[in-house]
């Protein structure tokens, strides 16, 4: 028994029956990590529930980890026929395509959607679900290496007593007929090569070798060469070909050689495992979905817009859900997403903020909230208040879902805009935890590093993004690193920089076209009460917070102790100060610990930008 596959051995069988209840309710059953809506009743959907929470434990067995994130919800739709399937199946010359499982993907949800009456939409579905897990847990690597796991995960099958790993798809055997690509060829095939992108015996070549060398990495143990060699490539940019012979040991030639002999010896092989008595300790919950308050029709809509077949349809669906129920939170929040893709987004913020007053338990509801305004407001300076309702709007949705990268990578912007550097790079580390792949991040944390003058750390990470496969990302990094150097050798031009982009801003927009008109218009605002830009320097104190004075409200001074320093610190409005880690600020706090950012007034006495208690 390979001592690498020891840890199968928590796994506990499904029952292969095709036996179904057929329910005439539809019902939510919910388990430690899944949410699973079926109408094939309770008994059912504990069984898909229990499959998937198997299955998760399979996959961190296989990457060596013991926590797994999930960055982007999923939700599990099990039909109790291809009836109720063909509601979501993808189109073809306008008819549902006949199939057992389909899995749809989006930028704040996934799908996945079974006909239980059938057991082959499985792998297809296990397929996918590996590439969501890949995302959320693993960090970058190849295109063959991703794939191949992909493949190799989605043959897992359980049954009753035992579980097999390693089963090859069908089409294996036939696509490797013909031979193997040279190794040092194939690791470099990436998303646009015509390997990938074309249909055909080539692309089937592909999949097939993926899946074979990641059955070899298994099987021969290879797991911690495989991984050296991804820091070789992607960190320390060593060629391919080196790259193999210092990881595996061997020149690309000889291991093109190890995998010939291991295709002719082993394919085929895989291994079994028995499943050990009295781990059928899953928990889980059920609760019947409303007919009558339209939660299976929302359910539908959902799923029809995250597909591209049925994207426009999703629009009528929720406006006919209002009709019947006006007072539902899942339908507003379809509408403003719809609204949001349109570009319209005072109706998309709208129809958002109506689902949250309703009092939504959805995350997404909350993040869209905050993003809808991030989209309006644009991207420099942001009005106090704006950032203090984004804030708190990202509060609630990662209240809901801890695991929400979005909404942390966006809480980062925040922070950052109320030049709380330190915070802000927290909380766009934590969604590169959840999210480890996503560049975008990465190049957001860069931008936070250069606007906190951490400009080594900036260099360091615009050069890895250099080498992104995005052109887009590759070509801003590569700016952004020139920016970081300059900026470290003349710390002046930074500080321009921050002057501009403040005055470019379009809440300090002058009107007409006069050099005059700037000047001009800070007279007539200090005539009316209005305050220009504040230039004083930003400040940061991290202690004790032994006292608030509350007693002139809406206005608070703050006693903060950090070492033998005592801080006066004031806060124009608590209704309108920026709050991190709380709801709102109380005054009430005593004896937190506390970080602030403000504007200097004084030696230890200042004007508080945000607050962040612990």
């Amino acid at each position: 028994m390979p001592r690498s596959f020891r840890s199968l051995l928590l796994l506990l069988a499904i029952s292969g029956s095709s036996v179904f209840v057929h329910a005439q309710s539809w019902v939510e059953v919910t388990s430690p990590n899944f949410s699973v809506m079926t109408d094939a009743g309770d008994r059912r959907g504990r069984e898909v529930a229990l499959r998937f929470e198997q299955m998760r434990h399979i996959f961190g067995s296989l990457v060596l980890r013991e926590k797994m994130n999930t960055s982007i919800p999923l939700a599990i739709i099990a039909f109790k026929d291809n009836k109720g399937l063909r509601q979501v199946a993808p189109l073809w010359n306008g008819k549902p395509i006949e199939l057992a499982g389909v899995y749809y993907s989006g930028d704040d949800k996934h799908f996945i959607a079974l006909d239980l009456s059938s057991e082959g939409g499985w792998n297809v579905v296990f397929h996918e679900y590996a590439h969501m897990l890949l995302n959320s847990n693993f960090p970058r690597a190849q295109l063959w290496f991703d794939e191949g796991f992909a493949e190799y995960f989605s043959t897992i099958k359980i049954g009753k007593t035992e579980v097999q790993v390693g089963l090859p798809p069908a089409y294996v055997a036939s696509a490797l007929s013909s031979g193997l690509e040279p190794v040092d060829k194939f690791f470099a095939t990436d998303r646009t090569s015509k390997e990938y992108n074309e249909t055909g015996n080539r692309r089937s070549l592909f999949y097939a070798q993926s899946w074979l060398v990641v059955h070899y990495v298994y099987d021969m143990k290879k797991l911690k060469e495989t991984a050296q060699y991804f820091d070789l490539v992607f960190n320390q940019k060593m060629p391919i070909a080196q790259a193999i012979k210092q990881a595996f040991g061997m020149e690309p030639k000889q291991l093109d050689k190890e995998l010939n002999n291991y295709l002719h010896s082993r394919n085929g092989v895989y291994f079994t495992w028995p499943l050990p008595p009295g781990i059928e300790d899953v928990t889980y919950s059920t609760r019947k979905l409303k007919d009558k308050d339209g939660e299976v029709d929302a359910l539908i809509a959902d799923i029809h817009q995250h597909s591209t077949d049925y994207v426009e349809q999703a629009t009528g669906e929720y406006e006919r859900i209002l009709q019947k129920n006006p007072e539902h939170a899942g339908a507003y929040r379809g509408l403003g997403y719809a609204y949001l893709r349109k570009g319209d987004l005072d109706k998309a913020m709208e129809n958002f903020r109506h689902a949250a007053r309703l009092g939504s338990s959805d995350a997404r509801v909350y993040y869209f909230v905050a993003f809808s305004m991030f989209r309006k407001n644009g991207t420099y300076e942001q009005d106090p208040e704006v950032l203090v309702e984004m804030n708190t709007a990202l509060d609630k949705a990662v209240h809901l879902n801890p695991n929400y990268a979005e909404a942390y990578n966006l809480r980062g912007y925040v922070l950052g805009n109320a030049r709380n550097y330190p915070s802000a790079i927290a909380a766009i580390k934590y969604a590169i935890r959840l999210s480890p792949r996503n560049e975008q991040y990465q190049s957001n944390l860069g931008n936070q590093y250069l606007l906190a003058q951490r400009y080594d750390d900036a260099i360091a990470m615009f050069d890895h993004l250099k080498n992104s496969t995005d052109p887009a990302i590759a070509s801003r990094a590569a700016e952004q690193a020139q920016t970081a150097r300059e900026w470290k050798e003349k710390p002046l031009l930074q500080l321009g920089a921050d002057d501009r982009r403040r005055y470019e801003s379009s809440q300090w927009q002058p009107k007409g076209d006069s050099a005059d008109k700037e000047e001009l218009k800070a007279m007539e605002d200090e005539q009316h009460g209005i305050s220009a830009p504040d230039s004083r320097p930003m400040r940061y104190v991290s202690g004790r917070l032994l006292a608030i004075d509350c007693s002139h409200e809406p206005r608070a001074v703050l006693s903060v102790k950090d070492g033998t320093k005592s801080y006066k610190l004031n806060v124009a409005s608590i209704k309108k100060v920026l709050v991190v880690g709380a709801d709102e600020f109380s005054c009430l706090w005593k004896e937190r610990k506390i970080s602030v950012n403000y504007k200097e007034s004084a030696p230890l006495q200042g004007d508080v930008v945000s607050v962040e208690v612990y």
